[in-house]
């Protein structure tokens, strides 16, 4: 299957004023655990399914489900919903000069949306592959006086070149979100990353490893700069039946958030049976400063796949 998808760093950008990062959180525990960049999904091929849940230390909770497939040789979409209900949230008050003002009652807040994504192979000549994308996004936030509607389309390009020897290049330009919510426009950031995506056939225990490393960074409409760098080393061959065990480590840079600097990690395990079907198991751990930690736990499904150049 020649198709490509490319699992975009999770929505940036407030939709409309209440929205707050509420999407910056939602992503599967592969892209958290590696520093926030997508190194691994990018050139996933094949049809698959995932179930995340997130929980922060303070006990709130978010849940997610997508699934991802090519329609016919060129063309790939995929969609996925999450919903954030949280049991009950304190009020903070501010006082009149901005200082702390004390708490409240408990706030009712229900957060829920979708996203679909339509990838188009553009360009498959030689070593060289290209593809466009947009990712249409809805975010539904319901509080006790009112409720918002945001709508925001991402749109952008990304390539590959194979290097031989199971290795290759890739790259990525990705803007938006661009929409409407809570009676405001807005336009979130543009985001540039780039990566190496290894597969040997024997490596540090003497069988078939691999590897993917990359950075990116992003710039946000308000100013703030924002970027990754991520690491995942696999053992084992992706495609092939049999286990395969991932460690993953990666660093952020979130200027403005609860903690600027974010040393990220996390662990995974693929199982494939011989006919190719998969079952894999991700977690990762996240820290946000005096907030606590975000936990990710994502559960996937595998159908049999054909092994991209120079990834799998």
């Amino acid at each position: 299957m020649s198709g490509l998808l490319l699992a975009i760093p999770s929505i940036a950008g407030a939709a409309g004023e209440g929205f707050g990062r509420s999407l910056w959180v939602m992503t599967s525990a592969r892209q958290a655990g590696s520093g926030g960049v997508a190194l691994e999904d990018p050139w996933r091929q094949g049809e698959l399914a995932d179930l995340s849940t997130i929980l922060l230390t303070s006990g709130l909770r978010w849940y997610g489900f997508g699934v991802q497939g090519g329609v016919g040789p060129q063309l790939r979409m995929g969609f996925d919903g999450f919903a954030f209900v949280p049991e009950g949230i304190t009020e903070t008050r501010e006082a009149s000069d901005g200082t702390y003002g004390g708490e409240g009652g408990q706030i009712a807040l229900v957060e829920w949306g979708a996203r679909m994504l339509v990838q188009r192979e553009l360009l498959a000549a030689g070593e060289w592959r290209l593809a466009g994308l947009a990712r249409l996004s809805t975010l539904v936030q319901r509080l006790p006086d009112e409720q918002n509607l945001g709508v925001g389309l991402e749109a952008g390009v990304q390539a590959q070149r194979g290097l031989g020897d199971g290795r290759a290049l890739t790259g990525s330009v990705l803007a938006g979100p661009l929409g409407r919510g809570a009676s405001r426009a807005f336009a979130s950031e543009v985001t540039c990353g780039a990566g190496l995506l290894s597969q040997s056939r024997i490596g540090l225990l003497g069988g078939p490893e691999g590897y993917a490393a990359g950075l990116e960074g992003e710039v946000l409409s308000e100013g703030l700069v924002h970027g990754g760098l991520g690491l995942v080393y696999w053992f084992g061959r992706l495609a092939a039946s049999g286990t395969t065990f991932f460690l993953r480590a990666g660093v952020r840079s979130a200027e403005g958030s609860a903690q600027t600097v974010q040393p990220r990690g996390g662990i995974g395990v693929l199982w494939r049976s011989a006919a190719g079907l998969g079952l894999q198991f991700d977690y990762a751990a996240v820290p946000i400063g005096e907030l606590g930690w975000y936990h990710y736990v994502t559960l996937g499904v595998r159908l049999p796949q054909a092994a991209p150049a120079g990834h799998e």
